[in-house]
């Protein structure tokens, strides 16, 4: 049996080791023909996150494993709306960790954490061309809730109750 991940906070100060997996993840997504992410990202993309608590590092004995950021508002994306829900973004995951479902692990995570601050809906967005991706998050209770642009990017919306 795996051993469970441990979740912390992100600080500024882990900003050098996010920016190397999110590089790291986004070289194996362009490898596989998928523009899910740049091959480097800007510091305006996640350093706004970190500064506000949002980022998250996943540790599996020690190892630097995934990272996840929510946030409690996405008008980029959704728009305007009730503060119903939380919001994925940069779930990364090392190619080392992802057969043993961190992913999946890191969504539950999420999940609980909307849950406990009163809220009813986790959501995300991705790539719209990305059907695998598409297809992770439908497996896992997400349910396609239209298509947007985000910074010039087709992006899919997901959504799913935690209540």
């Amino acid at each position: 049996m795996p051993v469970a991940l441990e979740i912390t906070p992100a600080t500024l100060d882990d900003a050098g080791t996010l920016r190397a997996l999110l590089a790291e993840v986004s070289e194996w997504l362009i490898g596989c023909g998928l523009r899910q992410w740049p091959a480097e990202f800007p510091d305006e993309w996640f350093v706004p996150a970190l500064e506000a608590g949002h980022t998250w590092l996943a540790r599996r004995d020690r190892e630097l494993v995934a990272t996840i950021t929510l946030q409690w508002d996405d008008e980029v994306v959704w728009g305007t709306r009730p503060s119903d829900a939380g919001y994925v973004h940069r779930l990364a995951v090392r190619r080392t960790a992802a057969a043993a479902g961190v992913g999946r692990e890191l969504l539950e995570w999420a999940a609980e954490e909307v849950r406990a601050a009163g809220r009813t809906h986790v959501r995300l967005d991705c790539w719209r061309e990305n059907p695998g991706l598409r297809s992770y998050y439908e497996a896992a209770g997400f349910e396609h809730r239209g298509d947007a642009e985000e910074w010039g990017w087709p992006v899919s919306r997901y959504e799913r109750p935690v209540l």
